[in-house]
């Protein structure tokens, strides 16, 4: 997949979504786009955040979302450091744009 030819408009809409399900997927997306990251230690903590057990510690749990948040950040740096110049992907009520940089700043 090639970021210098991407469509403006709603990538991700998250709005029916948990802010930690919207977060996975922009870190997803942005794998597929080549950001590179221990995807299967993604994926191991993404299901055990999925599927908490309730004899795990909390403090593993706040250790997992710490790194997503992180992991996050960077994710959508990459994206942005990627994509062809003029234009900025965007986080909006939960959701994910690919805007044009004038478009952005008229929205802030």
């Amino acid at each position: 997949m090639n970021l210098s030819n991407a469509e403006t408009g709603c990538w991700i809409d998250g709005s029916h979504r948990s802010p930690f399900e919207f977060m996975c997927l922009v870190i997803e997306m942005a794998h597929d786009y080549g950001f590179e990251l221990e995807y299967d230690q993604f994926v191991k903590d993404v299901e055990w955040m999925r599927t908490p057990n309730p004899n795990d510690a909390q403090d593993e749990a706040a250790e997992i979302l710490d790194a997503l948040d992180w992991t996050y950040e960077d994710a959508l740096e990459y994206l942005n450091t990627n994509t062809r110049p003029g234009f900025v992907w965007v986080v909006e009520d939960q959701s994910l744009f690919l805007m044009t940089e004038e478009d952005a700043n008229a929205s802030q």
